[in-house]
């Protein structure tokens, strides 16, 4: 089978579009299948990319998350986390995917419309930072995510293209339910140079999200920011 297949790749050109150098070329090759182009070719029915792109994912993240930290020492933990959703979100990879031209070296259904099309190419793009990883290593792959994932971090830190954690929440909950959910302050306390505000967040009556913080806003942005992290989440 994946000697069939190998025919199908071209090795030079998946080098020219990524800038990397191949060595195990049965990887590659796996990395380059989305699971759509199986349901066409029944007996490669087990031989696509999602294992590679749940391990691409965590590279990714992992790789983000240490090049903000190194970074940018003057951030905090709640803006790292919005600014890391905002660099690796599925959109924005299936952008720099598409940007990239990967649909030249992939094996995926021709069915999809744009939407469908820019969530193939995201995913596939983290497959495939699951195969550098995997075929040259951390350090190739911390490169590669740098150049292409990563170089416009300081840009969008610096004119704060991202958003607080409150409006994606209102923006979740105004897009799948059509209401939004309400912030009830459940307690203050500390004197009052020294004050701690304790909020929750409520969804037709019940808490889904509580945080603590020395103001009102603080303690908001931090309920809101514990919901976010989890619907954005990868799926």
């Amino acid at each position: 089978m994946k000697n069939t297949l190998k025919n199908i790749i071209n090795k030079k050109e998946i080098e020219k579009i990524l800038k990397v150098k191949i060595k195990d070329k049965n990887i590659w090759l796996q990395a380059l299948i989305h699971k759509s182009w199986t349901f066409f070719h029944k007996e490669y029915r087990n031989f696509h990319n999602e294992r590679l792109e749940f391990l691409g994912d965590s590279v990714l993240q992992t790789i983000t998350s240490f090049y903000l930290f190194k970074n940018f020492p003057y951030l905090g933990e709640g803006e790292m986390s919005l600014i890391r959703a905002s660099l690796v979100n599925r959109d924005r990879l299936g952008q720099i995917a598409k940007k990239l031209n990967l649909e030249k070296i992939l094996l995926f259904a021709k069915n999809f419309d744009e939407k469908g099309l820019k969530t193939v190419l995201g995913n596939s793009f983290e497959a495939i930072i699951g195969a550098i990883f995997l075929d040259s290593g951390f350090e190739e792959a911390r490169e590669f995510v740098e150049r292409e994932v990563l170089k416009e971090t300081k840009e969008i830190i610096t004119f704060k293209n991202y958003k607080d954690p409150k409006t994606i929440l209102q923006e979740i909950f105004q897009k799948k339910y059509g209401e939004l959910p309400d912030y009830r302050i459940l307690d203050i306390s500390g004197k009052e140079h020294n004050r701690k505000f304790k909020v929750g967040i409520y969804f037709h009556n019940k808490k889904i999200s509580e945080g603590e913080g020395s103001s009102k806003k603080e303690a908001e942005f931090k309920a809101a920011l514990k919901i976010v992290k989890i619907k954005q989440k990868p799926k």
